[in-house]
């Protein structure tokens, strides 16, 4: 019995501790909720935790792609992210974790956001949460269920669950700031539950400095080509063309499917299987962002200045 013991301890260790393998966070599952109004729908298209080492006590950055797959335009989204408490890496932290209630175990994080997303359209949403560091003492450092629901013009409509994995050490600096990089705050506390909100942060792109009255040409017929390097970046973050003139954007990977959208919805979104066409007959400023499956950065951006030619 004694030689049992050690052994017994070290089965127990394991088994309460969790998994301690994975850094990153990956997506399980995910729910679709019944619809009062089946003309108004929305899909989360991608959901990318970062960063992918957090520690304890840093800031988790959700960047998520919305799409409304429904036939009303959406003026506003609810995102809600609850962080449960799974397993934790501290022996003694797991025992006290277990004898929790399912509500002090969890974190409530609630953002809205009005921007507008038009059917077939998709638009980024950013928020950032604060986890949690110590509890008496002890390391948090485990591994928690995250769960993001997504609400369109106040109805509920999916949401989906991903693992994330934080580990023990000194938060970095920069990275343990409480709250959202938006106007507002967020708190946040390992027990109990707590619900924040805040206004939308939305990924950094370049802004005009003044915008003229919009003129609107005849196509040129002339092609801009536009190459998109490795399939993940604008080789040009800033293009000038002339009002009728094509820009052509191309990549080299057949086997990746792209997706470009206008920030503000001015053109239609773009799918590039390997190169596609758009005319720009308006002059303007456009910020073109580019979107791949499963991405894990911010979508890159490309800011085409549609000027009218002054010999025309």
């Amino acid at each position: 019995m004694k030689k049992l013991f050690p052994i017994i301890m070290v089965f127990l260790v394991v088994v309460l501790s969790g998994c301690t393998g994975q850094d990153t966070s990956s997506e399980t599952d995910g729910q679709i909720f019944e619809r009062a109004n089946l003309n108004l729908n929305g899909k989360m298209m991608d959901i990318v935790l970062t960063p992918k080492d957090a520690k304890t006590g840093e800031n988790i950055t959700a960047n998520l792609v919305v799409g409304n797959t429904g036939a009303e335009n959406i003026i506003s989204e609810t995102i809600e992210i609850k962080a449960r408490a799974k397993s934790l890496d501290d022996f003694l932290a797991n025992i006290a974790l277990m004898a929790m209630s399912e509500e002090k175990k969890t974190m409530t994080f609630l953002t809205d956001y009005k921007e507008e997303i038009k059917p077939g359209m998709i638009k980024p949403l950013t928020h950032v949460f604060p986890t949690p560091r110590e509890l008496k003492g002890r390391s948090l450092a485990g591994t928690y269920d995250i769960t993001i629901f997504l609400s369109v013009n106040g109805q509920k409509v999916e949401s989906k669950s991903m693992i994330l994995k934080l580990r023990s050490g000194k938060p970095r600096d920069g990275s343990n700031t409480q709250g959202n990089t938006s106007s507002g705050t967020v708190t946040a506390a390992p027990t109990p539950a707590v619900t924040a909100t805040a206004t939308p942060a939305m990924t950094a792109t370049p802004t005009p400095t003044s915008t003229p009255e919009a003129v609107t040409v005849e196509p040129t017929g002339f092609i801009r080509l536009s190459i998109i390097q490795g399939g993940s970046k604008f080789g040009e973050p800033s293009i000038t063309i002339n009002a009728g003139d094509t820009i052509q954007w191309k990549h080299f990977d057949n086997d990746e499917v792209l997706t470009l959208a206008e920030m503000d919805g001015k053109i239609p979104n773009q799918t590039v299987k390997a190169r596609t066409n758009y005319v720009f007959n308006t002059t303007g400023t456009y910020r073109i962002q580019l979107f791949y499956p499963r991405m894990r950065i911010d979508p890159p951006v490309q800011v085409i200045n549609v000027v009218l030619n002054q010999s025309q």
